[in-house]
């Protein structure tokens, strides 16, 4: 192990250019921050092979040394990796190619015909893959930013490293702090003053628009389980919403109900004595919205709301064709606040056919790190109108405080 001190303007800078000259696995010892003159100074302990190497910094660096490797090993047929065995003989270099045993070979020298035509990926796979590629980048993007701000000056303050255990990303947490240095804040000052000044920006950050009274008919989408037919019943019976109001409901149909898995919730809404029809075309639409002129309220039920692209257009063009006459309409996006919230990023929401103008958030007493919401929530920048916490009908409801959520999160 070797120790070596550099500088730069400041420690930011000087961790990105230790890590440039000696790759990812450089261990920091100290860092002094810019004074005056003074550059910023880092002290960091590399390991000797590494340094021999050089790697460069990050995963673009690596694979340009494994494709220069791979370049150099195929100029000549020697270099190439492949091992023949003949009559108890030590293992010699083929200059064949042509009968390259492929079992040991670390750069092809050559891609057979069977490797050059790629086999469709089954559509189940696809959709798993694509999934799985929006996690790792997720993941990437968080050790990125684990990385940039691992010196930064407030991560080391208790209340960011509790933030950080809520869920929050570090690079949220140091864009926070950083508008409270703006603001003239330091970290020398109470912590309870530093609390209720971060309240005040984390709050202005996740509503910056008040969500619109809940008029008119109201349809629900989300992805199963989000509990949207619990929610469209709490809607109805809870005095503070629809509970005093004359009250019908539409379930709309997928265009293959009967080819499909699916439940319909149509006994659920009688036995809590809600008049109920369902609707799977759009004369049917017409039909039953002349039959519903005497209510106060409509809410919508619909299905299921597939998490892969392709199928979540497919059925949301479909509902819009059937909603079409009705008018004006609010679209409710009902999120199960305990998901999975990188198998729903929110540019996926915003492409949806159907946008949703509001959000409503169920079983958020399950929540365990609400920073991990908190996030997801401010990329979104979607107001949120109500949230359920708990299955009982209709208690368990109430409208969405940002205040009240934000004391939550910071235990004010």
């Amino acid at each position: 192990m070797k120790l070596h001190t550099l500088t730069a303007p400041s420690i930011q800078a000087a961790l990105l250019e230790a890590r440039r000259r000696f790759g990812d696995d450089v261990v920091l010892l100290e860092s002094v921050p810019a004074q005056g003159d003074q550059p910023a100074r880092i002290t960091i302990m590399v390991d000797e092979r590494q340094e021999a190497e050089r790697l460069p910094f990050g995963y673009a660096g690596t694979s340009r040394l494994a494709r220069r490797a791979g370049a150099s090993a195929t100029t000549t047929d020697t270099a190439v990796l492949t091992v023949e065995r003949g009559n108890g003989g030590p293992p010699r270099p083929s200059g064949n190619r042509a009968h390259l045993d492929r079992r040991g070979q670390l750069f092809p020298a050559e891609t057979s015909a069977a490797s050059t035509s790629a086999s469709p990926v089954p559509a189940h796979l696809a959709d798993q893959l694509e999934r799985l590629h929006r996690r790792l980048e997720r993941l990437e993007r968080q050790l990125g930013g684990a990385l940039v701000g691992a010196s930064h000056r407030w991560l080391g303050h208790p209340l960011a490293g509790e933030l950080l255990r809520q869920g929050l990303q570090p690079s949220t947490v140091i864009r926070l702090f950083d508008r409270l240095v703006a603001q003239g804040f330091d970290p020398e000052q109470p912590d309870e003053q530093l609390r209720w000044a971060l309240a005040r920006e984390m709050r202005h950050q996740l509503a910056p628009s008040t969500p619109r009274p809940l008029q008119g008919p109201q349809v629900v989408i989300g992805p199963a389980g989000a509990g949207k037919t619990t929610l469209l019943l709490k809607l109805a019976r809870h005095a503070g919403f629809f509970g005093r109001r004359m009250t019908a409901v539409l379930v709309l149909l997928p265009e293959d109900a009967d080819s499909q898995p699916y439940l319909s919730p149509v006994e659920l809404y009688r036995r809590f004595g809600l008049p109920v029809q369902t609707v799977a075309t759009p004369q049917e639409m017409t039909a039953a919205l002349r039959r519903v002129q005497g209510f106060d309220q409509i809410l919508i039920d619909t299905p299921s709301l597939p998490l892969q692209e392709a199928p979540a257009r497919r059925l949301l063009l479909h509902l819009r064709q059937l909603l079409t006459p009705v008018l004006p309409l609010q679209v409710l996006f009902c999120l199960n606040a305990t998901c999975n919230l990188e198998d729903i990023p929110p540019d996926w929401i915003r492409r949806l056919p159907l946008a949703p103008d509001a959000l409503v958030l169920t079983h958020l007493d399950e929540v365990r790190r609400v920073g991990r919401l908190y996030d997801w929530l401010v990329a979104l920048a979607c107001p949120v109108v109500c949230v359920s916490r708990g299955a009982r009908v209709p208690d368990s409801l109430e409208a969405f405080s940002p205040v009240a959520f934000i004391e939550h999160l910071l235990r004010l």
